[in-house]
């Protein structure tokens, strides 16, 4: 969506608790108009990016937005990771894969 800008998230634990799940603190910049958007969560064990959580946001225009958002504790469950249990990821946000240059943030996991 033109105009939108992610800038940064911060966790609110890291390490966090993958049984708990983690809870972000996005910070969005509109410089558009109002625009509902799906905001895409990605993210890698150091193998591909793959989407782990997409929520359905409404962002005014023309504002900086601190927007929370909750990932469940089934984006960590093993399932989604090969059988394995992650002890950190590295977490994207956008609202495409990022590059397979791409880091991202390193999020920190415990039981």
């Amino acid at each position: 969506m033109a105009g939108i800008h992610y800038l940064s998230f911060i966790p609110a634990e890291n390490p966090a608790h993958r049984s708990q799940g983690v809870n972000l603190l996005l910070m969005v910049d509109n410089q558009g108009e109002d625009a509902a958007v799906t905001v895409r969560f990605y993210g890698s064990d150091g193998s591909d990016w793959r989407e782990i959580f997409a929520d359905e946001r409404s962002f005014q225009g023309h504002s900086h937005i601190h927007a929370y958002f909750h990932l469940p504790p089934a984006c960590f469950a093993p399932e989604n990771w090969g059988g394995e249990t992650p002890e950190e990821l590295a977490v994207w946000v956008g609202e495409a894969l990022p590059a397979p240059t791409e880091q991202g943030q390193l999020l920190f996991l415990e039981p």
